[in-house]
């Protein structure tokens, strides 16, 4: 390859670099997946056909910037002018750190909210003086939100955003802090990381403040997503009822029927055969307080398997879902798979089931004889 060939590439590359991460910034916060986020909430969209529809923007984004990419390139090579060879790649540099500034210090820029009212999704704190803990859950709240809720009567605002998050959390916490003051409305923080480890002790936290506190709090954390559902279902166990009332996305498994390790399957109404989830897929499907009862059938006589039952038997400590280690041996047939539909009917539906993959002989037993 040629020096000025590979000089070509590098120049293209770094064209659809200038164009494309300003461009997904926009299309995926303020753009036309925020767009579709909102026509399906108004609408009552299903998550399946909702994802289609984003994985499509997602798809056309990366064409289009792939395309202008391509053709600013052509323009620049063909050029006979410093100009045009020198000018219009500066022009894309500056863009490029503009939208870089901003997403890193500034993000909440990027964020188009309606300023409305947000629903009520009310917890509520059951006492001896009867005195009520009420969270309402929703996305990170611009300006206008926050004079909202303090007009509203809103005790204080329970941010679960992290400074480890960069760069955008720690610009985003230290705005809200700013807004907040301003409006004299009070800002817990009660910071989580976006994955399912070291968020211990925040649980902890929560725990105290409701047994120690009353009043309506705005819980949130980037998009209203994940954090804010693992919150809801952790705070369950520690006496607080939830009502069934919700503009919480939550992730159904129909939504992502082939997970990393495998795919799923419905064995029965309420009962799924899954692959050992990742980090990821506990956070979206695990832990949003859908499933009420998980059952391992990682056999546990085996050392391979000991990390991965210990790891998720200290996970679900922090939730209210039941977990049981049922093992499962290679020379599982029919008589044993009747005993664990038996030990299944005792559970709390909806239950999942899993093993560490699903084609596996056991996993395969089951699905074709359930």
């Amino acid at each position: 390859m040629t020096k000025n060939k590979i000089k070509s590439i590098i120049l293209f590359l770094y064209l659809w670099l200038c164009i494309g991460f300003p461009m997904g910034l926009w299309i995926l916060l303020a753009g036309p997946s925020k767009w579709l986020s909102e026509y399906a909430r108004s609408t009552d969209m299903e998550i399946s056909k909702e994802n289609v529809f984003g994985k499509l923007i997602i798809i056309l984004y990366v064409i289009v910037a792939f395309l202008l990419a391509l053709f600013i390139h052509r323009i620049v090579k063909k050029s006979t002018t410093k100009m045009i060879k020198w000018v219009l790649p500066g022009i894309l540099t500056i863009i490029l750190l503009t939208s870089v500034y901003i997403f890193s210090f500034h993000p909440q820029w990027l964020i188009s909210y309606s300023g409305g009212i947000p629903a009520r999704n009310v917890e509520m704190k059951q006492d001896k003086n009867s005195e009520e803990l009420e969270f309402v859950f929703g996305a990170y709240p611009n300006e206008e939100m926050i004079k909202s809720l303090k007009e509203q009567g809103y005790t204080g605002i329970i941010s679960l955003l992290h400074e480890l998050v960069i760069p955008a959390e720690p610009a985003l916490i230290k705005d809200e802090i700013e807004i907040a003051n301003k409006y004299d409305i009070k800002v817990i923080n009660m910071a989580m990381l976006p994955w399912i480890s070291g968020n211990e002790k925040t649980l902890q936290y929560a725990k105290d403040f409701i047994e120690t506190e009353k009043g309506l709090y705005y819980v949130h954390c980037y998009l209203g997503r994940d954090r804010v559902n693992i919150f809801k279902a952790a705070v369950k166990q520690y006496g607080v009822k939830t009502t069934s009332e919700s503009t919480i996305i939550n992730h159904r498994l129909e939504d992502e029927p082939t997970w990393e390790r495998g795919d799923y399957f419905k064995l029965e109404e309420g009962v799924y055969l899954t692959p050992y989830p990742t980090d990821d897929e506990f956070m979206k499907y695990i832990l949003n307080d859908y499933f009420k009862t998980v059952i391992s059938l990682l056999d546990s006589s085996k050392v391979i398997n000991q990390k991965w039952i210990t790891k998720e038997s200290e996970l679900f400590t922090d939730y209210p879902m039941k977990y049981v280690n049922y093992p499962l041996v290679n020379s599982f047939g029919q008589e044993d798979l009747m005993q664990l539909k038996t030990f299944i009917n005792t559970k709390e539906k909806p239950i999942l089931l899993h093993g560490f993959l699903t084609n596996d002989l056991i996993s395969k037993f089951i699905i074709n004889n359930y």
